[in-house]
């Protein structure tokens, strides 16, 4: 019927994006019930997108040259990837901006 390439598999399961998705799918359920399903969806999306492209960076930059590393790092970024982008957000949205800044007001 269907026949997998096993090379094809391994290169599906040892992707960023796909440690990053179920990082991300973790993360979507600790929700809890007054999430939706599009917050959930998008959490999960965005996650997965943060894993797939931050965690080759970050791994090259840590010196993660096994694959199940580098699979651990990718599940982690996108499991707390929206949390420290959150943070950020939350700090650029609070901070006086014009302090950090040389040319800002005094």
């Amino acid at each position: 019927m269907f026949d997998i390439d096993p090379k094809a598999a391994e290169s599906v399961a040892r992707s960023p994006f796909t440690a990053g998705l179920f990082g991300a799918l973790v993360l979507s359920f600790r929700g809890g019930a007054e999430s939706s399903w599009k917050e959930r969806s998008v959490t999960t999306l965005s996650g997965c997108l943060m894993a797939g492209f931050l965690s080759p960076a970050a791994a090259e930059y840590f010196s993660l040259h096994t694959p199940a590393m580098q699979s651990g790092m990718a599940f982690f970024v996108g499991l707390f990837g929206l949390n420290l982008m959150s943070a950020v957000l939350r700090w650029i949205k609070t901070a006086n901006l014009s302090d950090y800044i040389p040319w800002g007001k005094k």
